[in-house]
């Protein structure tokens, strides 16, 4: 009966403070995305072309990570192994082509948040041709539906779907030669994905995690589409 009496004044708080849909504030999430020194802020091609490298590539992935602290309605992605092995999976498909001779993931401890040239001399050092920075940021929805009327009530407060939560990634990809300034255009993508549950146990990693996939596969073909432009 004590943790009844605990989760309902949690339940009751949670649905008085998410009644409605505020959308996902895309300003303030391309602020956060590119608020920083990143690859993304120049989507221009460089004029002297003949200093991009040449097929097969050595590519090395890094994966920015931020010390921005979160907000209830923007977080940052943490970008996991599985994120990082699912990428590789994407990009596989160049082996066969003959376009990329190696790619692994750049996990040098030095680098921090998005500094395009700490980046490319990390490449460097492991050897590789091209450098693709990728970066990430995610935008909470968390709101009720016509079921959260039926959380003040016992069985509602654990069974009612009375909460929806939606998320929205947004992703780029910016491939960066690592010896030349040559560099692609920034490509970005955005996925969204939503669950729906009682309150008190809906937990927004749940579509995180599901619209980042999506945000990847989407991103990895992009990338795909943009080597193959370089045969």
């Amino acid at each position: 009966m004590r943790t009844v009496a605990a989760i309902i004044p949690l339940v009751l708080l949670i649905s008085i403070g998410c009644t409605s849909s505020q959308g996902f504030n895309r300003t303030a999430m391309s602020e956060r995305l590119h608020g920083t020194p990143a690859p993304n802020t120049d989507v221009r091609l460089p004029s002297h072309q003949s200093a991009r490298p040449s097929p097969p590539f050595r590519l090395g992935i890094f994966f920015v990570k931020h010390q921005v602290p979160d907000t209830p309605s923007i977080r940052k992605v943490a970008w996991l192994s599985a994120d990082r092995d699912q990428l590789l999976r994407e990009l596989a498909p160049l082996r066969d082509e003959q376009l990329l001779a190696d790619m692994f993931v750049l996990t040098d401890v030095r680098l921090r948040g998005a500094d395009i040239k700490e980046i490319r001399q990390a490449g460097a050092r492991f050897g590789a041709d091209m450098v693709l920075i990728v970066d990430g940021v995610a935008g909470i929805d968390r709101y009720n539906n016509r079921y959260a009327w039926l959380y003040p009530t016992l069985l509602g407060a654990y069974l009612a779907p009375g909460t929806k939560s939606d998320v929205l990634i947004m992703a780029t990809g910016s491939l960066r030669a690592v010896r030349s300034d040559w560099h692609a255009p920034l490509q970005t993508t955005e996925a969204q994905s939503k669950t729906v549950g009682a309150a008190a146990f809906l937990e927004d990693n749940t579509p995180l995690q599901d619209a980042k996939k999506l945000a990847i596969q989407t991103l990895g073909k992009s990338i795909v589409e943009q080597l193959r432009l370089l045969k």
